[in-house]
This record gives structure tokens, sequence and C-alpha cells, in this order.
């Protein structure tokens, strides 16, 4: 009798790997949303005496999260602005629409630039040392000494990471946004007639109701997601410290698809 070949075949193996992607991501959902779940019923239960811990911790966070990231954010923002007007002079001069290249370059910054860029930032700096953090302390045990000793994790590690992230985010588009347009007007007033008062007035026709409402949601949703998607995956590890790195690959991988992806889905929402 000839065995039967234990080889599936190649549809079987692709719709196999698929159904288990789809099941990891809608666990991974799962487990972000109890995350978040937990942080904003802690914020609703605390008490008095709790604030001046929460708001040190939070001052902490967006200190390292955003004051300490202005640096690489005010470069990389001025150079965005100042080469995506050159792409645009280049490409658009020849069909005298010189006069509407900052309202161009205004959307293309408020809509999508500087968000992503903040959010990549934001996850290769703070995401990163979230999760490498949290991960240290799952493996080390503090996790469960804060809950012997009637520490609740989730409102003195993760709140304060939430809520300082969220005005991190915003603060950092709204910083972003700014110097890469005055980046662009530097270069527009080096290669045409342009003045700066003609150059507020076609930013104040370019950005209109919409654009704030981008910066505003996508803010809060790339400042919320980061810190429960990174702590997601830290938590995750159990046994040694060779799981560590690769629950921050991990972590930085499953952030930045969720920023592309929602970043996407809301432009769509909002500009569609």
């Amino acid at each position: 009798m000839i065995p039967m070949s234990r080889t599936l075949p190649i549809p079987v193996k692709v719709a196999s790997r698929l159904g288990a992607a789809v099941v990891a991501g809608f666990a991974r959902v799962g487990a972000v949303v109890r995350l978040l779940f937990l942080c904003l019923r802690s914020i609703l239960r605390l008490r008095g005496e709790q604030m001046p811990l929460m708001l040190e911790v939070t001052r902490t966070q967006i200190r390292f999260t955003a004051l300490d990231a202005l640096p690489l954010c005010f470069l990389t923002a001025l150079l965005i602005g100042a080469t995506t007007l050159l792409q645009l002079f280049g490409q658009l001069s020849g069909f005298g629409v010189e006069s509407y290249l900052s309202q161009i370059l205004a959307k293309l910054v408020i809509r999508e630039l500087g968000p992503l860029l903040v959010g990549i930032v934001v996850i290769s700096r703070s995401g990163t040392a979230m999760a490498t953090e949290m991960a240290n302390n799952q493996l080390s045990g503090q996790l469960e000494a804060l809950r012997v000793n009637g520490v609740d994790p989730v409102r003195f590690l993760l709140v304060p990471r939430l809520l300082g992230c969220v005005t991190s985010v915003f603060s950092l588009i709204v910083f972003v946004d700014t110097v890469a347009l005055l980046g662009g007007f530097f270069v527009a007033w080096l290669r045409l007639p342009v003045s700066f008062s003609a150059f507020l007035t076609a930013l104040g026709q370019a950005i209109g109701p919409r654009e704030l409402a981008a910066t505003f949601f996508k803010a809060v949703i790339f400042g919320t997601s980061i810190p429960m998607i990174c702590s997601s995956y830290a938590l995750e590890v159990r046994r040694s410290s060779t799981e560590l790195p690769q629950a921050v690959t991990k972590a930085a991988v499953g952030s930045l698809i969720f920023l592309l992806l929602s970043g996407a889905v809301l432009s769509l929402f909002i500009y569609v």
C-alpha cells in the first residue's frame, strides 16, 4: 500500500496561513480594546489623592515623547516641506499654477505627511521604548509585585502613557505642520516672488474644517493606538528575555501597519 503524501496543496497552505493571520489580527484587536477599556475605566475611577502622581508620570511621558523628539521632528519637517515644494514646483511650473503651490503644499502636509511623520517618529522612539519597558516589567515580576501591594498597574503605568502619548502626538503634529509649511515658504520665497502675507492668505484658503478635523482625529487615533498596541505585545512576554526583542519588533510593525491603515481609512472618510 502506497502511503498518502502529507504535503498539502499550495492553495490550502495559502488559505491556512491567511486564516491564521486573520485570527491573529482579531485576537490582537481584542487585546488592544481590552487594554483601552481598562485604561478608560481607571481614568473614570481616579481619586483626588492619586492625581499628583498620575500627572507627574504623564509629564515625564510628554517630555520623552514630545520635547525630546523636537530636534528630530524639526529637521525632518523642514526638509520635507522644502523638498515637497521643490518637487511640486518642478512638476507644475509648466502649467502656470505657481500661485497655488502653497495651497497644495498645505493640503499635502496637513492631511497626510505631517501626521504620518509624527506617527513614525513616535513609534520608533516612544513606542519601542514603551514595549521594552513593559516587557522588562513583565519578565522581572514588577507588574505582579504592584498587584500584590495593592497598586493597579494599569492606572499607574498604562494610563499616564496613554494620556502623554495622545497629548504629545497632537502637539507634534501641529509643530511638524508649522515647520514644514515654513520650510516650504522659504523655498517658495527663494524661487518665486511670493510675500509672506500672500503665503499666509493661501494657507488660510487651504486650511478648512476638514483639515482641522483630520489633525484632531489622527492625533487621537495615533496617540491612543501606539501605546496600547505596543503594551499588548509587551505583556505577552512570559518566559525569557529572548522574547523581548521579538515583542518590540512586533509592536513596532503592528503599530506602523495600524497607523497606515487607519490614516488611509480616515482620509477616505473625511475627504472623499
